[in-house]
């Protein structure tokens, strides 16, 4: 029974120590994120932080596949429903630019900037970012069973939704893009993609 408990109070600090690295590194930034601040918000000693992560990228490691996973079960969440009357593209469209507005990815973004000069933390994300895309795409094809004739075409829709309402996150950094011109950018990407599938999905190439 004491092996359990210590177990699960091992778990549970462990949860703490990783949700505290994204706090910290939203508050703070990646460069000025350290073992000391981030045992701080986690009201623990740096001592009792090291013996779960040693150092700062060990941290940074757990926190992006805590991240990825997270980002995944709340997409699978709110797509679990989708209405009869939705198209499951636009609303998938819909759903994704909700997650992008969420403190979880402000501190992706902060880390995908942070890797450009820092190949310790580029060699970490990349290879998470791999498989978070690739349960990405295996959810889309779950979702919307009539692309699965044609995986290269549904790659590219998916490619073109991640990466321009990606590329709209990165351009509402800072209030660079008004409330009214992004809606219109989010309207105009989903009536272009969705308009774009139904030629190539409902009328497949013989």
């Amino acid at each position: 029974m004491d092996a359990l408990y210590q177990q699960k109070k091992s778990a549970l600090t462990r949860d703490r120590i990783i949700i505290a690295t994204l706090e910290c590194i939203i508050e703070f930034g990646y460069e000025s994120t350290s073992v000391a601040k981030i045992a701080k918000i986690a009201q623990l000693s740096t001592g009792a932080m090291q013996y779960h992560f040693e150092t700062k990228i060990d941290a940074i490691k757990a926190a992006i596949e805590y991240l990825h996973d997270k980002r995944l079960a709340d997409r699978q969440r709110d797509m679990a429903d989708i209405p009869a009357s939705e198209d499951p593209l636009a609303f998938g469209i819909r759903v994704y630019w909700e997650h992008l507005n969420k403190d979880h990815f402000l501190a992706y973004q902060e880390l995908v900037i942070a890797a450009r000069t820092h190949p310790e933390l580029s060699a970490v994300l990349r290879p998470a970012y791999q498989k978070f895309v690739k349960a990405w795409r295996a959810d889309y094809s779950r979702e919307i069973p009539v692309w699965g004739h044609n995986q290269e075409k549904m790659d590219l829709v998916a490619d073109a939704v991640q990466y321009l309402l990606e590329g709209l996150s990165y351009g509402r950094l800072n209030d660079q893009i008004s409330d009214k011109d992004t809606e219109k950018l989010i309207r105009f990407v989903s009536d272009m993609l969705t308009d774009w599938a139904a030629d190539n999905f409902e009328n497949p190439d013989p």
